[in-house]
C-alpha cells in the first residue's frame, strides 16, 4: 500500500506528462523507483532488484529493428575511457552480451542484449544524453 505523500507526488507526475506531452518520468530514492510513461503504466520497485534492465525492440525505418534505451541518462561505449567498445557495427552478439552502460544518477547500469543479433549501426556517440525508448544500435 503506498502512503499519501507516494500517492500525491505519482498524481502530480502524471499531471507533469500529460501538461508537458512526455513519453515517461522516473523519479528514484535510496530505496524506490517510480516510472511513470505514457501508455498509464506505472512501476514501484526496489532499486537493489534494478541493477540490469531488459532491452525494448522497436521496428525503425524499413523494417530493421533497435535496441532502445530503458532509461534516461548518459550512455557509455566503453567498460573505461582508454577500452575497446563493448560492440562494433557488424558485430555478431549474444543474448546476455554486455552492449553498453547507462549512467543514471550516478548509477553505471549494464544493459545487455536480450536476443542473439548483429549490430548493423550504432545510432548514439559515447558519452551521449539518451532518453527513454530513444533507439540506441540499429540490429
Amino acid at each position: 500500500m503506498l502512503d499519501k505523500k507516494i500517492n500525491d507526488t505519482i498524481e502530480i507526475l502524471i499531471k507533469k506528462i500529460k501538461d508537458n506531452n512526455l513519453g515517461s518520468i522516473k523519479l528514484s530514492n535510496k530505496t524506490q523507483t517510480i516510472e511513470i510513461s505514457n501508455n498509464t503504466t506505472n512501476h514501484v520497485t526496489d532499486q537493489n532488484t534494478q541493477n540490469i534492465l531488459p532491452i525494448s525492440k522497436e521496428k525503425i525505418k524499413n523494417d530493421s529493428l533497435s535496441i532502445d534505451s530503458p532509461m534516461v541518462g548518459i550512455i557509455y561505449l566503453t567498460p573505461k575511457p582508454s577500452s575497446p567498445p563493448f560492440v562494433k557495427k557488424g558485430q555478431k552478439i549474444k543474448k546476455g552480451d554486455t552492449i553498453c552502460l547507462i549512467e543514471a544518477m550516478k548509477t553505471f547500469n549494464e544493459i545487455k542484449s536480450d536476443s542473439d543479433c548483429t549490430i548493423k549501426t550504432i545510432l548514439v556517440k559515447n558519452g551521449e544524453a539518451v532518453e527513454f525508448g530513444q533507439p540506441l544500435f540499429e540490429i
